[in-house]
């Protein structure tokens, strides 16, 4: 009879997978093949105290790393990547422009909720993704990456 919490388990992280890695493609496509490229994205970031070599690795990694998240490759190295670019999103660039919004004066809780509630929802799959693994749905399972790499039986 098979383990229905080790299967439930390997189903969410699929789901999960799959979900964040749809919203991660366009926002990495927009910032590697859009106007600019890359580049045009990481020019704005020392403007926040961020150097600008992150800006390439955040495109390339929303890109790239979403593609690799949906079949399941690498997950833990694209869930770090992914948690770390969310994480600057949501706390570095949105939530301090949020709170200095003049027009959100008296109801600054929740314009800033607002301001980050895509990036903290991200960085929150992320960091599931990245604690619990990519599951047995997923070519690091067919590729055994776990238990070469990290040492853990999928």
């Amino acid at each position: 009879m098979p383990d229905l919490r080790k299967w439930s388990t390997d189903a969410s992280a699929l789901m999960l997978r799959i979900a964040a890695g749809l919203i991660f493609i366009p926002h990495g496509y927009s910032k590697v093949f859009g106007s600019g490229g890359p580049s045009a994205f990481a020019a704005d970031l020392p403007g926040y105290g961020v150097p600008s070599f992150l800006g390439y690795l955040a495109a390339y990694a929303e890109l790239f790393g979403a593609i690799l998240l949906i079949v399941g490759l690498l997950t833990r190295l694209d869930a770090l990547l992914l948690a770390g670019t969310m994480f600057v999103a949501a706390f570095v660039v949105q939530l301090p422009d949020a709170l200095r919004d003049p027009d959100a004066a008296g109801r600054r809780f929740f314009a800033s909720m607002r301001a980050i509630e895509l990036p903290l929802a991200l960085f929150s799959i992320a960091v599931t993704l990245l604690l619990v693994g990519p599951g047995r749905f997923s070519l690091d399972a067919l590729l055994r990456v776990e238990e070469r790499v990290w040492k853990r039986k999928v």
